[in-house]
């Protein structure tokens, strides 16, 4: 109930949102292809300077999730050493110079898995990370599939495939199988009403 001399104190009190003023900015590692830190200094709308705000810029890169006649999930089986273990995952990798994300996406799923897909579709692209930038991630769906050569293997990375049920990839989700964020977003966005199995009880 709104008495009569009652305001709308949230509007009232809402802050103006401004951009920040980059002022000057330096590279402070360089370590390509891979990686690049930013030190940037900034003016905050109120005045007030920033002058060690780091931004981290990798590769843009692509992940997707392939699907077959049945119904069924393309994952990875493989061990990262940024998770310390061995997960589950989906074809993904970097976009090397002059590619179009199309074209990694057609290239990093024929090296990882042999595997060529006759149906293409876009499902967005998105930045990593709100704070620091990172990269962009594109975000693809992979049917019709048909095998067209044997996967490569390289020294640094060995996984093996294997194909989930939507109910199996609700499971490995909630099992932490499947724990890269990446992945969880990708999912959720082309099978939505599967999140609703996952949810664990607190």
């Amino acid at each position: 109930m709104q008495f009569p001399d009652e305001t709308n104190t949230v509007a009232e009190t809402a802050p103006e949102i401004l951009p920040w003023k980059q002022i000057s900015s330096q590279i402070v590692l360089d370590i390509p292809p891979w990686m690049k830190v930013h030190e940037d200094t900034i003016r905050l709308p109120g005045g007030r300077v920033i002058d060690d705000y780091y931004r981290i810029e990798t590769p843009d890169y692509v992940i997707m999730a392939v699907c077959d006649a049945e119904g069924r999930f393309l994952l990875e089986r493989q061990y990262k050493h940024g998770v310390g273990s061995i997960i589950l995952t989906s074809p993904s990798g970097g976009i090397d110079d002059g590619e179009s994300p199309l074209e990694a996406a057609e290239r990093e799923l024929l090296e990882e898995t042999g595997i060529k897909a006759g149906c293409w579709s876009s499902a967005g692209k998105f930045i990593v990370d709100g704070t620091r930038g990172i990269c962009t991630a594109h975000f693809f769906i992979a049917n019709e599939l048909t095998q067209a050569a044997h996967p490569q293997r390289f020294d640094i990375e060995t996984c093996a495939t294997v194909f989930l049920t939507r109910d199996e990839l609700a499971a490995a989700l909630r099992d932490g199988s499947i724990c890269l964020l990446a992945d969880i977003a990708l999912y959720s966005l082309i099978i939505g009403p599967f999140l609703s199995v996952v949810q664990k009880e607190l």
